[in-house]
C-alpha cells in the first residue's frame, strides 16, 4: 500500500519498528510518564468491583489512542528524525484525544467481534452435544467420585465430547491472531467511528486473507509474536509484585506502541487491499 515514507520501515521492519518505538516513548518523556500514570490508576480501579470494568474499557481506548496517534506521526515522517521531532512537539492533549472517536469505535467493533465468536462457540457446542455434556454434568453427585479413577474419567468423558467445540475456538483465535495485526493496521488508518469499528470485520474479507499469505508478512508476524509473547511474560511477572506495576505499564506501552507500528507495517506490505 506505500504508506510509509521511511523506507527503513519496509527493509528494515522489526529493527525499525524498534526505534521508533522507543523515540515515541523517548521524545517526550513527560508525556510518556504522564500517560503511563494514568494507565497505572485505571489499573488500580480495575481491582474495584463497582467500576472496574469501566476502568478497564477506559485504559483500552486510551491505549488505542495513543496508538491511532504514534501512526499518524510515523505515517507523515519521511526519517525517524521527523518523528523524534513531531513527538517532541506534541502535546499530552493531543495523544490521548486526537483520535479518540477512531480508537472508541475500533474498541466497540473488538468487543462485537468477540461477542459474536462467543455466540458462534456456544452454538457449534450445543450442535456438538452441548445439552448432553449439561445434563452429565448436572446428573453427577459426589458418590460418583468416591476415587481418584473415577473423576479422570469423568473429566475426560467432559474433555473428550467438548472437542469440537475447542478445537472450533482454537482454530478461529489462531487464524484471528495471524490475521490480526493487518486488520489492525487497516484499523489504524481509518479517521472516523464506523470505518474504524468495520475495520475488525475484514477478518471475514477475502482481500486480507490473500494479502496475509506471503512469506514476508509470516516473518514480521512470526517475530512480533514472539516478542509480544516475551513482553507479555515480563509484564505478568512485574505485575505480580507490587513495587514494579510501574514497570509493566511501561511495557504495555512499549508493546502497545510496537505493535501499533508493526501493525501498520504488515498493511504497508500489499498493494491488493
Amino acid at each position: 500500500m506505500h504508506i510509509l515514507p521511511d523506507e527503513d520501515l519496509k527493509s528494515k521492519p522489526i529493527g525499525s519498528a524498534m526505534a521508533y518505538t522507543w523515540t515515541g516513548l523517548s521524545g517526550n518523556w513527560k508525556n510518556s510518564a504522564a500517560i503511563a500514570a494514568i494507565l497505572l490508576v485505571l489499573s488500580l480501579f480495575q481491582i474495584l468491583p463497582a467500576i472496574g470494568f469501566v476502568a478497564a474499557a477506559l485504559q483500552n481506548v486510551l491505549l488505542y489512542a495513543v496508538s491511532y496517534y504514534i501512526v499518524d506521526r510515523v505515517t507523515k515522517s519521511r526519517m525517524i528524525d521527523e518523528f523524534k521531532k513531531s513527538i517532541e512537539e506534541s502535546g499530552l492533549y493531543q495523544m490521548l484525544f486526537s483520535f479518540l472517536s477512531p480508537a472508541s469505535g475500533f474498541y466497540l467493533g473488538f468487543i462485537l467481534f468477540s461477542i459474536l465468536v462467543v455466540l458462534a462457540t456456544g452454538l457449534v457446542f450445543w450442535l456438538s452435544g452441548g445439552g448432553a455434556i449439561l445434563d452429565i454434568i448436572q446428573n453427577r453427585t459426589a458418590d460418583d467420585f468416591t476415587t481418584s479413577e473415577q473423576a479422570i474419567v469423568f473429566y475426560a468423558q467432559i474433555l473428550g465430547m467438548s472437542t469440537p467445540t475447542l478445537l472450533f475456538f482454537f482454530i478461529v483465535i489462531s487464524f484471528f491472531g495471524y490475521l490480526w495485526p493487518l486488520i489492525y493496521g487497516y484499523a489504524l488508518l481509518q479517521r472516523s467511528f464506523t470505518d474504524s469499528m468495520n475495520a475488525v470485520f475484514m477478518f471475514f474479507s477475502s482481500r486480507f486473507w490473500k494479502a496475509s499469505f506471503s512469506i514476508d508478512y509470516f516473518k514480521i508476524v512470526s517475530v512480533w509474536m514472539l516478542i509480544a509473547f516475551g513482553v507479555m511474560v515480563l509484564m505478568l511477572i512485574c505485575a505480580a509484585f507490587a513495587l514494579l506495576l510501574p514497570v509493566a505499564i511501561l511495557l504495555m506501552l512499549w508493546l502497545t506502541y510496537f505493535s501499533a507500528i508493526v501493525a501498520v507495517q504488515t498493511y504497508n506490505l500489499s498493494d491488493e487491499i
